[in-house]
């Protein structure tokens, strides 16, 4: 059984310290936002606050669920089926809703609404841990192996790619990708992988006017920062203007309605405005803590089920996370992918910390 008192507080200690940041972020970034219909109008002026506030309170309680879960539940093959069957129905009701912003990503549920590819990410994980533990020392058997996990990662992904996200469809991979190279799988089937899915992604990317306006601002993007290019233009003039310091918190100018929706995607800017280049490295390095423990847990996992789980989830917060901070910084094109922890919405915060509550519990069993 798990031991009670071992949590291990320097990965939980970041965590709470994000959580902490983001709210003050969220506050800062939307005190101007208050003031636009959708957000309610002035009457609400700690709309966005308090909702996720509310957010918080439910992930806090999911995490404190999930540490308190043994881990090696997870790799009951019928929980793993059933989760799975549960996690494909969601990504196909989203297909059929209403679209918000263009897309079909989310199941509202009244006063929540619940974006299932979040939590896919989480799936992704499980049943790729609970296959490669199962396979160990037939990682190169196509048809045992490498055929259901392509199976699995394509049937995911490209339900995701139909609403469309192709963001976090890019994550699916990488989460994939770390997973199998953990597993030790050999660098001639990531070669050949690549070989094969590049062309197919780029062509995929390429395909819609939108993704391809991203792509040429992100390659040019002094030539369009009036329409695809403005969000990253913005950006990067907050990052700009807060130099080492920042100007201050709440002080920032850019979510003055320059930089749109400042408190979701883009709040690593106005982190960068507000409190400089120190509090960027302050964020940064406490995800490079989450990291470190856990994948401390992971390698000290009693059995390989563990281990696969604990890297899977570790590198799952840390991929969103420098996928964000690189959109950011203009280091890669524009994706509608949260940072960890720190944005506003409640999905992406309740995945991430359902991921440390395993984490924890991982880190409860090692020797």
């Amino acid at each position: 059984m798990a031991r009670k008192l071992a949590v291990d507080r320097l990965l939980f200690a970041p965590v709470v310290l994000l959580v902490g940041i983001g709210m003050l972020m969220i506050y800062s970034a939307s005190a101007m936002q208050i003031y636009l219909p959708k957000a309610g109008g002035p009457s609400q002026p700690l709309y966005f606050v308090v909702k996720q506030g509310i957010a918080v309170l439910l992930g806090a309680a999911l995490t404190v669920g999930a540490m308190k879960v043994d881990y090696r539940f997870w790799n009951d093959l019928r929980v793993v089926r059933a989760g799975l069957v549960l996690l494909v129905l969601a990504l196909v009701a989203v297909l059929f809703l209403g679209p918000i912003n263009g897309t079909r990503r989310w199941i509202d549920l009244g006063p929540l609404s619940i974006q299932p590819s979040e939590f896919g990410k989480i799936g992704l994980v499980v049943a790729l841990a609970a296959l490669l533990s199962r396979r160990e020392g037939e990682l190169d058997d196509v048809k045992r192996t490498l055929l259901p996990v392509a199976g699995l990662l394509l049937l995911l992904s490209g339900l995701v790619l139909l609403q469309p996200d192709f963001g976090t469809a890019l994550s699916y991979f990488a989460i994939a990708a770390a997973m199998l190279f953990y597993a030790g799988l050999r660098l001639r089937w990531f070669a050949g992988a690549a070989t094969l899915a590049l062309p197919a992604l780029v062509a995929y990317a390429w395909s819609a006017p939108y993704r391809r306006a991203r792509i040429l601002a992100f390659l040019s993007p002094e030539s369009d920062i009036q329409t695809t290019g403005y969000q990253a233009y913005q950006s990067l003039i907050a990052v700009g203007t807060g130099g080492l310091t920042g100007l201050g918190l709440g002080d920032g100018r850019q979510k003055l309605f320059f930089l749109p929706y400042p408190y979701t995607d883009f709040i690593y800017a106005i982190v960068g405005e507000e409190l400089g280049l120190i509090g960027c490295a302050f964020v940064l390095g406490l995800f490079g803590m989450v990291f470190a423990r856990g994948m401390r847990a992971a390698v000290n996992a009693p059995d390989s089920f563990g281990r696969l789980l604990g890297v899977g989830l570790a590198v799952m917060i840390v991929v969103q996370a420098l996928v964000n901070i690189s959109v950011v910084l203009a280091l890669l094109p524009t994706k509608g992918i949260p940072l960890p922890f720190v944005s506003y919405g409640g999905s992406a915060l309740w995945a991430d910390l359902i991921a440390v509550g395993v984490l924890l519990n991982v880190s409860q069993h090692a020797p």
